[in-house]
């Protein structure tokens, strides 16, 4: 059995002596991948006058410039689409192909910055435990850089295979509880609902098992491609003996861990609300660094049109940086987590590993 003592102390130790892990951890939680701002907003847009000292409405309200101009173009390219929209099929098709192709490039990048930010992660934990050397961010990004990361992105599309046969199952399951009902008989309706639901209750309670399961061989599995370099089918049969061989092990680890995550998740949610106020102090600088983004996405948007459609543009460009800052103690808190639980299973795939070596082998007795 593997000492799971000193695996949580030492990948503490590991958490806290090599904070240059602490980079890849914010990518890794990035890639999992927030006011007394209102009365601005409302003062901008000319809404104050609009109501007198009594709080009571004000018959000779003028709407500002800008809430004008909103408002009209929201009349001559929102609403019609909304009253009309068998009149503009080609338009949401267009608009569903550009959030289609926004989040394939974001998917696409954010996959790669993952994968080579995990793989950096457990190559240069396995580098600091063999020959405790530190490397910079530059080495550790060249080591998660390469076929491994790549390998391990595959890992993941074919264990979360079940998760979208799953989701074809309810689609079979809708389509039988849609047509038991437009058939019209009252009993085959009824016994298709029941039997669409009971199946729909057998198959989350079957997936739940399975992906549980899973999750707990992916440490497995990852680390043979990106330790040992094997192939795809190579890591999932590496990965399979080993965890056959130390279920045991492997599992109270997972017992283990599974506890930990949940006191995380409970500490979580309480620091949430205790660090309102860094986001409070953290909502200036924030403010001031979304604004250099979304100053050149404002130009950027003016020159192809002018008006609400180019602030619009520069708010979404903004907004992500805005919240990246004013989250960042989360992030970090995150980060710290999700580090600490690949450091873990990195210990623990090596002393699996080891006992695996050290293993007696047995001696057939030889007769005289």
């Amino acid at each position: 059995m593997i000492n799971v003592g000193k695996i949580l102390k030492r990948s503490w130790h590991i958490l806290w002596n090599y904070r240059i892990l602490w980079i890849f951890g914010i990518l890794l939680v990035l890639t999992g991948a927030g006011g007394s701002g209102g009365d601005t907003l409302r003062y901008s847009f000319g809404g104050s006058r609009g109501y007198n000292g009594s709080n009571t409405y004000n018959p000779n309200f003028q709407p500002g410039p800008y809430l004008v101009q909103l408002t009209n173009w929201f009349n001559q390219n929102i609403k019609p689409l909304f009253v009309h929209p068998d009149q503009h099929v080609a338009t949401f098709i267009w608009i569903g192909v550009a959030f289609l192709l926004f989040f394939l490039i974001v998917g696409v990048v954010a996959a790669f910055i993952r994968y080579v930010s995990e793989t950096a992660v457990i190559r240069m934990v396995d580098e600091y435990e063999q020959t405790g050397t530190k490397m910079g961010f530059r080495q550790g990004w060249k080591m998660g850089w390469n076929r491994r990361a790549f390998r391990m992105w595959v890992i993941d599309l074919v264990i979360n295979l079940p998760v979208l046969l799953f989701v074809g199952l309810l689609v079979i399951l809708g389509l039988l509880v849609y047509f038991s009902v437009v058939s019209g008989g009252n009993v085959l309706a009824i016994g298709g609902t029941i039997t669409a639901i009971g199946c729909a209750f057998l198959f989350i309670f079957v997936l739940v098992i399975l992906m549980v399961f899973l999750t707990l061989l992916r440490q497995f599995f990852m680390r043979e491609a990106a330790l040992e370099g094997k192939s795809i089918g190579e890591s999932f049969r590496g990965g399979w003996a080993l965890f056959k061989s130390n279920w045991k092990s492997a599992a109270l680890m997972w017992l283990v861990m599974l506890a930990i995550g949940f006191g995380y998740g409970l500490a979580g949610t309480l620091l949430f609300f205790l660090l309102i106020p860094a986001y409070l102090i953290l909502i200036l600088p924030a403010a001031i660094v979304a604004i250099i983004p979304g100053a050149i996405a404002l130009g950027l948007a003016s020159l192809f049109g002018a008006g609400p459609v180019a602030w619009i543009v520069a708010a979404l460009v903004a907004l992500p940086f805005f919240l990246l800052i004013t989250l960042a103690p989360l992030t970090v808190i995150s980060a710290w987590y999700h580090l600490y639980s690949s450091n873990v299973w990195t210990l623990t795939y090596r002393e699996i590993k080891a006992l695996d070596l050290v293993k007696p082998e047995v001696v057939t007795p030889v007769t005289p």
